[in-house]
């Protein structure tokens, strides 16, 4: 649901999803992927002019299997996928059959066109499908696409596993792959295991209902059906009844929606199991976002959180600076911005522009939230934001963009969730100071993003220690009212709980989309948000966090976050007193 515009709902700011709602579906980082000759380079390699603008001018480091074309004329068309899988299935036979490094390349090549051809189809469908909840073909297509590709993924690892065994695993490893890319597959069998691809399908169907429940959800409302993001969007709804929309919406929604987390949980602990985790919280940090830090170190980092910065909510969750703006008026100082900041940021946009490679679009039918995601063939990102009409659009599209220009340099290379993140957030803090804004509006938003980190602090910091405790529950203890009661514990432990909204505040876990699509993402806001504000530190103090930024960009490409902050001689956000230092400057901040 959308932010209703207003102090009140200020109130109620952690519901939503809105605020922090981008992620990759198609994009997680996978260790099937190759790594291709161009994946060895730095954007840095390529000699570029800050002073040239257009895309055209730009050297990306990738050529497209497919020349980039309008996102509008793109054609989706279903993949044949036993023809995929049949044909890595005739490389691996290729490569258990004593092939030649050479002979098996030129074999695997074309079928793993075809793969990113499906990687890129899946993505397409998923965007369509986004643009309209209500369009049954897209729904039936992206369902479709989520189906297949555990079974997909599942004759691409078993290739690899094959060419990990094989005599010619060095010299592939030198012709194509690069040194080390087979270690990972001998330990790691994930898809070929075909108890685990039956598991992800059904995953996979789980949350298609859930994104199916979010369309066009309604409440009855004084003797009618009334769809919820009209009754929260209606300026005159008095308090009162604002809050009985909510707890009519939660009555209806909540146990439809603790039904399906409670059967995601299930079939999650047995991947889990499947592959000898201990929990799904270990092999989700490995697997799918590629951390090196673990739960327990996280466990540590958000109690420091709710330690030093619980005491700052009251302040801020009333400090968000609300001003009508359109989508127009939006993307004109998102250009702006880009081509203030020249060269790579410059070329981005005029690549998302030419192409139509953006929707920012107002429609009740679309999916709430934002999110950039990759169309592989065409070397295209995608950004997707469903506006609010509101001036903290545009921090939300300069967030969005900032995973956009990272795509567009490093051709979707950035293969850590938190790495990418701190490039979303970095650029909002940037934004700021070149967004061609008056005076006021400047000191006003700079406030509200301020207080906006408190909070991305407070509530992701929240969520997170909520997936923990609920996925340590017994079978037994899962249920509706037990969720609802470890949220709101959670809630009141971040300083976040307000007394008489407690059937309110409770079953509002529902609202937060990345508990069912990507579970124990929410953390990376938290990693990417410190890093993010030493880039604005680093502005503020000796106005190099541009090049701070670029810095970054251009040793993300296939790091990991405290490896990549390290090597750019940034602070790790778990050094001893590190969030005690951020409260301090948050006082500065905030009281001068």
């Amino acid at each position: 649901m959308k932010r209703k515009t207003t102090v009140l709902l200020a109130l109620l700011i952690a519901l939503t999803v809105l605020l922090q709602g981008c992620y990759f579906p198609f994009d997680l980082p996978e260790p099937t992927e190759p790594t291709n000759a161009h994946r060895k380079l730095s954007w840095r390699d390529f000699t570029h002019n800050v002073s040239k603008t257009p895309s055209a001018d730009y050297e990306r480091m990738a050529e497209p299997l497919l020349d980039p074309i309008s996102f509008t004329k793109m054609e989706y068309v279903r993949p044949d996928t036993d023809a995929l899988c049949k044909g890595f299935g005739e490389v691996q036979s290729m490569v258990e059959n004593g092939s030649e490094a050479e002979a098996v390349l030129d074999a695997f090549y074309p079928v793993y066109d075809d793969y990113t051809g499906f990687s890129t189809m899946s993505a397409l469908a998923y965007i369509r499908y986004t643009l309209d909840l209500n369009d049954p073909f897209y729904d039936e297509e992206n369902r479709w696409c989520e189906e297949q590709a555990p079974v997909v993924e599942q004759a691409l690892e078993k290739c690899y596993i094959a060419m990990a065994d094989s005599p010619i695993r060095a010299e592939l490893e030198e012709l194509e792959f690069g040194e080390d890319f087979f270690s990972y597959y001998d330990e790691n069998e994930v898809y070929s295991n075909d108890r685990v691809v039956e598991l992800m399908q059904q995953e996979s169907e789980l949350q298609t209902q859930y994104m199916s429940m979010q369309s066009d959800m309604t409440v009855a409302w004084k003797g009618r059906e009334c769809l919820v993001e009209d009754l929260l969007s209606d300026d005159t709804l008095a308090y009162p009844d604002m809050l009985q929309v909510y707890r009519l919406y939660y009555e209806k929604y909540n146990p439809q929606a603790s039904e399906i987390f409670i059967k995601l949980i299930g079939i999650r602990r047995q991947i889990a199991e499947e592959l000898d985790y201990s929990s799904y919280a270990d092999f989700a940090y490995s697997f799918y976002y590629d951390r090196d830090y673990t739960p327990d170190q996280v466990s540590r980092y958000t109690a420091d959180i709710a330690k030093e910065l619980s005491p700052y909510y009251y302040e801020t969750v009333y400090n968000s600076y609300n001003k009508p703006m359109d989508a127009a008026a939006v993307m004109s100082m998102l250009q702006q911005t880009a081509r203030s900041f020249g060269g790579e940021f410059a070329a981005a946009y005029d690549f998302m522009e030419t192409y139509d490679l953006f929707d920012i679009t107002d429609s009740t039918s679309k999916m709430p939230g934002s999110y950039m995601t990759y169309l592989s063939s065409y070397e295209s990102p995608f950004m997707y934001v469903s506006p609010t009409g509101d001036i903290a659009d545009f921090l939300t599209a300069s967030h969005e963009f900032g995973h956009f220009v990272d795509g567009y340099v490093n051709c979707n290379g950035t293969s850590s969730i938190d790495c990418n993140e701190i490039f979303s957030q970095g650029l909002e803090y940037l934004s700021l100071s070149r967004a061609d804004l008056n005076g006021a509006d400047r000191s006003a938003l700079t406030a509200s993003k301020v207080s906006d980190a408190i909070l991305t602090f407070l509530t992701q910091a929240c969520y997170a220690e909520f997936e923990q405790r609920v996925y340590a529950l017994s079978e037994q203890e899962l249920s509706a009212e037990k969720l609802n009661e470890i949220f709101l514990e959670c809630y009141e432990e971040f300083g976040m709980g307000m007394t008489g909204l407690e059937d309110v505040l409770a079953p509002g876990w529902i609202d937060i989309q990345h508990f069912f699509i990507a579970p124990f993402y929410v953390i990376s806001y938290c990693i990417s948000n410190d890093a993010a504000l030493q880039i604005y530190q680093a502005e503020l103090t000796k106005g190099t966090g541009l090049e701070t930024y670029r810095t970054l960009m251009g040793l993300s490409s296939g790091n990991t976050v405290l490896a990549l902050l390290e090597e750019a001689g940034l602070s790790s956000p778990f050094e001893k007193g590190r969030m005690a230092e951020l409260a301090d400057f948050f006082d500065q901040q905030l009281y001068g």
